[in-house]
C-alpha cells in the first residue's frame, strides 16, 4: 500500500477556480506558502484564526485558502423511467459553487489585503484528493486544517480528511485544537 499522494500524472483534478487573487502590492515571491483548508464549520474558523495569529508572517508568507465543494449528485432512477435532471443538476452545482466562493471571500475578507498576501482557491470533488493535489500543485510548505474532533471509532468508520492528509502529504499538516477554555461549539 502506497502512502504517497498521487502525482498529477495519476490524478486529474476537478475544476479548480481562483476566487481571491493576491493584492497588487504582493509581487515578490513568498518565502513560504501556507495552505489553509476551510469549510463552514467552527473548527475551520478556529484553525484559520489560529494560523493567522500564531504562524503566518504577513511580510513574507502567502496564504492560500482552499475550500472543497462536493460534486453535485442527483437521485438515480431505476427501470425504464427516464427523467432529465440536467437543469436540477446545474442549479445544485451552481449553488454549491456560489457558496464555496462566498466562503472563500469571507475568509479573505477577515484580513487586510494590503497587509496579507492572500489567494483563495475553490476546489470540487473528494476533499482528500483535491486538497492533497492542490497542496502539491502550489508547492505549499505546510497545510493547516481543522478537525471535527472525532473519536478513534468514528474516525475509523467515517474516515477523516485531516487524518488522511496527515498520513499522505509530504509537507507538515497542522491541526490546531482549541484549549478547553476555547472549545468551539
Amino acid at each position: 500500500m502506497s502512502t504517497s499522494v498521487e502525482t498529477s500524472a495519476q490524478y486529474a483534478p476537478n475544476a479548480h477556480e481562483d476566487v481571491v487573487q493576491p493584492h497588487g502590492d504582493h509581487t515578490a515571491t513568498p518565502a513560504r506558502i501556507i495552505a489553509i483548508a476551510v469549510d463552514a464549520s467552527k473548527y475551520s474558523e478556529y484553525a484559520f484564526d489560529w494560523a493567522v495569529k500564531n504562524l503566518v508572517r504577513p511580510e513574507t508568507d502567502q496564504i492560500v485558502i482552499m475550500n472543497v465543494r462536493p460534486v453535485a449528485t442527483l437521485p438515480t432512477v431505476y427501470g425504464a423511467l427516464y427523467v432529465d435532471f440536467a437543469k436540477d443538476f446545474e442549479k445544485l452545482d451552481e449553488a454549491n459553487k456560489r457558496e464555496s466562493h462566498d466562503l472563500l471571500r469571507a475568509y479573505a475578507g477577515k484580513l487586510p489585503v494590503n497587509k496579507y498576501n492572500i489567494r483563495g482557491v475553490a476546489l470540487r470533488g473528494d476533499p482528500r484528493d483535491e486538497i492533497a493535489y492542490k497542496v502539491e500543485d502550489i508547492k505549499a510548505d505546510m497545510l493547516i486544517i481543522g478537525s471535527r474532533g472525532l473519536g478513534a471509532f468514528k474516525r475509523a468508520f467515517l474516515g477523516s480528511v485531516s487524518d488522511y492528509l496527515v498520513h499522505n502529504l509530504k509537507v507538515p499538516v497542522i491541526i490546531p485544537r482549541p484549549l478547553e477554555a476555547e472549545k468551539v461549539v
